[in-house]
């Protein structure tokens, strides 16, 4: 019996032993993970840094040379603003019919006048007559009576035609478009779109665009961005452009090189923004890494730290973006090689590791 107990005991202990094995064997990248995966974190920990709540990102001079940091101070900026929007070449034969049917009506109304005043002085010479012992009779006076009040009537009836051209030219034409026809005024430029000689060209020009419509604008035909014409503001448009959100104006281009109803491409440089509208600077886009759908910039505070900072990217330029200063200060050192690796770096310690439970 005791020998038997014996080898029980031997055979449990080889069991025993095998199973530790196993254990090391197969456990054994589990084990020699975990000093790199404590370097790693120490590693971490040592470059990321917080002062304040806001985090920063520690780099020796070697690490930056090694991993090929870049940095460059941040210039200043002219800011133009571009407006850039669709235009359309408008048929002004409407315009010309309504003018005629305008002058038409305006001799008609000439010529009633005269009537209306020779009627009246008729009917106060029969009316006189008639007073003075009836040498003109009754008939006679109320006939005159009629046809001066039929006159009146025409005249009346004329002048309220006119009243309803002038609504509808100003309803698709506005006042100064009106003042042309109305009044004669700017006779010359006229002329010049009845003969073909100019266009008349309605633009959109964004909501967000100053309330005063620029003074010029250049236009350029779709299919041919390169040829360039001016155009002149003319008047703003009483209608709307369904197709296109914005506000819209009426431009003179002194050319017929642009076909009627033809789209156009219209773009203006404003003069550059005073001084208290603050400053601008050109963020390179070699400098920006984008998260989580913002764009940032790593600024270098001192020769080892670095900090992230947003920027707006609402204005494009050809290199970058134009930002207002604000966060981002006029010759920053902004990191131009490099961002997306410290970008890596400051979000490393909150990806977490496989092996942790």
């Amino acid at each position: 019996m005791k020998n038997k107990l014996n080898a029980f005991l031997v055979i449990q202990a080889i069991l025993i032993l095998i199973l530790v094995w196993l254990l090391t064997y197969f456990g054994r990248d589990e084990f020699n993970n975990i000093k790199p995966n404590t370097d790693s974190s120490k590693n971490t920990q040592s470059l990321l840094k917080t002062a304040n709540g806001v985090n920063y990102i520690t780099l020796s001079s070697e690490i930056q040379s090694n991993s090929g940091i870049k940095i460059q101070a941040v210039q200043s900026s002219t800011y133009i603003k571009n407006l850039t929007n669709y235009a359309t070449v408008l048929s002004i034969d409407l315009l010309i019919e309504q003018k005629n049917r305008f002058n038409e009506i305006k001799n008609q109304i000439s010529l009633l006048s005269n009537e209306l005043d020779r009627d009246k002085k008729n009917y106060e010479r029969f009316k006189a007559l008639n007073d003075d012992n009836k040498n003109i009779s009754d008939k006679a006076l109320q006939e005159m009576k009629v046809n001066f009040d039929n006159t009146k009537i025409k005249l009346q009836a004329t002048q309220e035609l006119i009243t309803g051209i002038k609504q509808n030219i100003r309803a698709q034409w506005g006042e100064i478009i009106l003042s042309m026809i109305d009044v004669g005024a700017r006779k010359e430029l006229f002329d010049f779109l009845v003969q073909g000689k100019a266009r008349i060209v309605k633009v959109t020009l964004p909501e967000n665009a100053n309330d005063q419509p620029p003074k010029n604008i250049s236009l350029a035909l779709i299919d041919n961005l390169n040829e360039k014409f001016l155009a002149s503001y003319l008047a703003e448009s009483p209608t709307l452009d369904k197709s296109i959100k914005g506000k819209t104006y009426f431009y003179v281009v002194y050319s017929n090189q642009l076909r009627i109803d033809s789209k156009v491409i219209a773009s203006q440089i404003q003069d550059g923004l005073s001084s208290d509208s603050g400053k601008y600077l050109a963020i390179p886009k070699e400098a920006v890494v984008w998260n989580s759908g913002q764009a940032w910039v790593y600024v270098q505070s001192s020769e080892n730290k670095f900090f992230r900072k947003s920027i707006e990217t609402n204005t494009e330029s050809s290199n970058g973006w134009i930002v207002k200063e604000n966060l981002i200060k006029e010759n920053d050192l902004i990191v131009i090689n490099g961002a997306q690796l410290l970008l890596s770096e400051e979000f490393k310690y909150q990806i977490k590791n496989e092996n942790d439970d």
